[in-house]
């Protein structure tokens, strides 16, 4: 009999456990301040009217997350660059730009952008509802790049289309709009849209699998496609994309405060651009690279 009971404790103990849920969300603590990494490492070839065109580029932006105030769930950050790196190789030729290069006898676009700052309000659920101060910061980000105000005007509208609200507010939220809208248990599964215009349109659907929960963190496995059609200007130029891909990796967050620690995503993107009357077969391979840690 004690055999019995002994063995229906514990097969209803396992049952317990494996109906454990977890609720992921947005719940950074007010007043803690976090530095974020972001590094995304491009293979691109294109091929135009018998031409193959090869090239590779790294884009990284490091921010600070400094947490100033919460209200019903919502936070309010105050975001800084801390330093925004570019490299990039096509056809022999090279070039590294860094915002850490305050050499003011340079033409450096990133030399105004170390330091820069701005605002959002950011939901539980990883929704970006507000961001401000991208104005004055363009105009600091300017001022700061060029003495001559016909000069600094030129530079705003140039960086403006690269540092609108808009284009802030959605780079934001496709990287922390990931949560679920309700408790979930290993093994569940959720789905997030997010859309991104930085040179040319974006749509990524994902789903999200919570695999395993371990020491408080939540390892995120991630499985997506990428769309990207329509018209876009890239370097004064206008385009056309007809592409398609996908997007698979892991995620990591910390349960407790919702903060994204690790996230490791491969990226495909494939298929056809117009320029110029031209047709473009285009493939990106790439890895895009989160790392957050707590800095107070």
């Amino acid at each position: 009999m004690k055999i019995i009971i002994t063995l229906l404790w514990s097969l209803a103990s396992f049952g317990v456990w494996a109906q454990k849920t977890y609720l992921l969300k947005q719940n950074y603590p007010t007043g803690n301040k976090y530095d974020f990494s972001f590094v995304s490492d491009q293979i691109i070839n294109q091929k135009m009217a018998g031409k193959n065109i090869n090239s590779t580029q790294t884009i990284g932006t490091d921010y600070i997350f400094d947490i100033t105030e919460g209200h019903n769930g919502d936070k309010d950050l105050k975001i800084t660059y801390n330093r925004l790196f570019i490299k990039s190789k096509a056809m022999g030729n090279a070039m590294t730009l860094s915002s850490d290069d305050q050499d003011s006898t340079k033409k450096n676009p990133l030399s105004g952008l170390k330091g820069a700052s701005f605002y959002m309000t950011i939901s539980p659920g990883g929704t970006i509802k507000t961001v401000a101060g991208i104005d004055q910061m363009l105009d600091k980000m300017a001022a700061r790049m060029s003495k001559d105000s016909s000069q600094v005007k030129q530079i705003k509208n140039a960086l403006s289309k690269q540092f609108s609200t808009e284009i802030v507010k959605q780079t934001m939220e496709s990287s922390f709009k990931i949560y679920p809208e309700r408790a979930v248990k290993i093994g569940d599964s959720w789905t997030i849209d997010t859309k991104m215009q930085m040179s040319m349109p974006i749509e990524t659907i994902t789903q999200y699998t919570l695999k395993e929960v371990k020491d408080g963190i939540a390892i995120l496995s991630v499985k997506g496609t990428l769309i990207s059609k329509g018209n876009f200007e890239a370097m004064g130029n206008k385009m056309e994309a007809d592409l398609q891909g996908t997007n698979s990796g892991e995620t990591s967050i910390d349960i407790r405060t919702g903060i994204v620690l690790n996230s490791h995503l491969r990226v495909e993107l494939y298929g056809k651009m117009k320029s110029m009357g031209q047709d473009i077969d285009f493939e990106m391979q790439g890895i895009n690279k989160i790392t957050g840690k707590e800095i107070n």
